[in-house]
């Protein structure tokens, strides 16, 4: 399991290095730098307000064994949007963009749905972390 790990992050950095390579030719250094703190400083703020507090509600209601409500699966998507902003990159911060818009984070709420859904079916009591 380890070596598809590794070659996932190393080929997730690859395109990430590369992509960044190739908007260094449209934009300078300088604006480069700044998109890439501002996402930071972004999922920073984010990761405050919608960090621990709804992965721990989520990790409840799948103890509990039900469907969390609505509430908390925002605040999961947005704390997972904010590490993939903390995470300097075009695809993280573009994905980590997507996540914030009301408009598209119903997919991502499906999504996370799917996965409570998979854990409760399955009987595994933990989503991301364990107590």
């Amino acid at each position: 399991m380890s070596l598809p790990v590794t070659a996932a992050f190393a080929l997730g950095t690859a395109v990430e290095l590369y992509l960044l390579v190739l908007l260094s030719n449209y934009f300078d250094t300088v604006t480069l730098l700044n998109e890439i703190m501002f996402t930071f400083l972004w999922g920073i703020v984010l990761g405050r307000s919608y960090g621990k507090e709804y992965f721990e509600k989520l990790q409840w209601h799948l103890k509990s064994r039900t469907l969390p409500p609505d509430e908390a699966v925002n605040g999961a998507v947005l704390a997972v949007a904010s590490m993939l902003l903390i995470t300097p990159g075009v695809v993280t911060d573009l994905i980590g963009f997507l996540m914030t818009l009301p408009a598209s984070r119903g997919l991502f709420k499906e999504i996370i749905l799917e996965l409570v859904r998979k854990r409760n079916r399955s009987g595994e009591g933990y989503f991301f972390f364990r107590d």
